[in-house]
């Protein structure tokens, strides 16, 4: 295999870092989120059972982001791999 075909294999496999399954599950969340709340209503139970869930919700969001970031560096790397490959 040369180095370009070896850069090239680095590029596609870039492409394979999964960094959107995890905004698709934030998403998914923030879903789940507004139809509990449609679902629990006004009233001081559901107000303080909307609390706790929103505040967990909000928490995997952020560690979500934190993932997301982590990939997206994940796939930054191999595409810089391949780049120095290139200019090896």
């Amino acid at each position: 295999m040369t180095i370009q075909e070896q850069a090239q294999q680095l590029e596609l496999l870039a492409d394979q870092v999964p960094t959107g399954i995890a905004l698709a599950t934030k998403s998914d969340l923030e879903d789940l989120q507004a139809q509990v709340m449609g679902l629990l209503g006004e009233t001081s139970t559901a107000t303080a059972i909307q609390g706790s869930i929103q505040g967990s919700i909000q928490l995997a969001s952020q560690q979500i982001d934190e993932v997301a970031a982590a990939l997206e560096n994940v796939r930054l790397q191999i595409r810089d791999a391949a780049q120095h490959h290139l200019q090896g």
